[in-house]
């Protein structure tokens, strides 16, 4: 069966906010969302109230490196440029929908092993 991948990397467009090497633009490294994020988070006092962290806190989770830091919360996330913070977000939005739409599967009869996509109600 072949592994499921959980580790992506990404470059910030801008990167400002982070510190990097001169020159160079800012990488790093998001996982996957985990069921104990989606119910941690919704046991946060800040996400409760509405006060609109949810992305940050989210964010904060599951970003593992970020430019030569690698131990993210929400002050980092919060320094971000308004259009790195929101290129995250699509991108934690993509990553995850792209691994729930594919599945691995065995097929019964021969044993061959293959790569299912489902498709959504609505989509060609």
């Amino acid at each position: 069966m072949p592994k499921l991948r959980t580790e992506f990397r990404f470059v910030l467009p801008r990167g400002t906010g982070i510190k990097s090497e001169e020159g160079r633009k800012v990488s790093g490294t998001m996982r996957l969302i985990k069921v104990k994020d989606l119910v941690d988070i919704e046991r946060d006092g800040q996400v409760k109230r509405g006060t609109g962290a949810y992305y940050v806190v989210m964010l904060s989770r599951c970003i593992t490196q970020l430019g030569s830091i690698s131990m993210i919360n929400r002050n980092t996330i919060e320094k971000l440029d308004p259009i790195d913070f929101a290129f995250l977000v699509d991108f934690m939005n993509e990553i995850n929908h792209q691994v729930i739409k594919r599945l691995p599967l065995v097929c019964s009869e021969c044993g061959n092993e293959y790569e299912g996509i489902i498709s959504q109600l609505g989509e060609a």
